[in-house]
């Protein structure tokens, strides 16, 4: 944690962080799919379903549960136990809301809460949230932390938490 409460990431995905350059404009490989979930809506998701014992899509550095997989890791081929926290890329959640299906079915997982895009226009939405998941609406716009280890400017959607319990 730096001095402002917020994580500073160093390195992302085993890449060297270089300084910041002075300019806003962010590096090329930066997208919504390496923003950290802020400490204090996984202290609120914690409020509300339990301490979580995995997060299965993290870096080292945003890693939001003792045990924690790496993209080296493959968080998708791993056994996900007890209750699992997931911020997953928003460009492609639909693999990760299948494994939350797959864990919470087969009773290794208690319980999958997985932050998302409030986009009820998607087909992951439809055919792998909908029906098969508790919906919160989270209120207001998750400022999510971004390349520089501060909260992102202005966050263009809200986001809903999608609950999927062991049967």
């Amino acid at each position: 944690m730096g001095a402002s409460g917020f994580l500073h990431l160093d390195y992302i995905e085993g890449m060297k962080w270089k300084k910041p350059s002075t300019s806003r404009s962010r590096p090329k490989w930066w997208t919504s799919d390496h923003w950290a979930t802020p400490v204090d809506v996984l202290q609120e998701l914690a409020r509300q379903f339990g301490p979580f014992d995995l997060d299965p899509c993290a870096t080292r550095k945003t890693a939001k549960a003792p045990l924690f997989f790496t993209r080296r890791d493959d968080g998708l081929r791993q056994h996900w136990r007890g209750k699992v926290f997931v911020n997953p890329p928003y460009s492609d959640p639909a693999p990760w809301l299948k494994k939350a299906i797959e864990e919470t079915s087969s009773g290794s997982a208690e319980l999958v809460a997985v932050l998302l895009p409030s986009d009820v226009s998607t087909g992951w939405f439809h055919e792998l949230v909908k029906d098969r998941a508790e919906i919160h609406f989270w209120r207001g716009r998750i400022r999510f932390i971004g390349w520089k280890g501060t909260p992102i400017d202005r966050p263009r959607n809200g986001n809903i938490v999608a609950v999927y319990r062991s049967l």
